[in-house]
């Protein structure tokens, strides 16, 4: 019983190990800036139907991992 126990909890860490490793080495985002920030005129309807304009303020960022890679994303925030 012992024995069987000590197989299946080799088993789990071996199989656990390749999982927590590859978490190990997975880049981070050191930081994040502003790229570009600009104001929008954007048009909806309201239940009546009708039109109205809104404004909103588009903000694009771009984030820099730990191995140099860079990724840009954009986000919209109602005025």
């Amino acid at each position: 019983m012992k024995t069987i126990a000590i197989l299946a909890i080799a088993l789990i860490t071996a199989c656990a190990a390749p999982s927590a490793k590859a978490d190990y080495y997975r880049p981070y985002i050191t930081h994040t800036c502003v790229v570009h920030s600009r104001t929008e005129c954007r048009w909806a309807t309201d239940y009546c139907g009708r039109r109205f304009s809104y404004e909103v303020r588009v903000v694009t960022y771009r984030s820099y991992y730990s191995n140099g890679q860079s990724t840009t994303f954009t986000k919209t925030y109602r005025a």
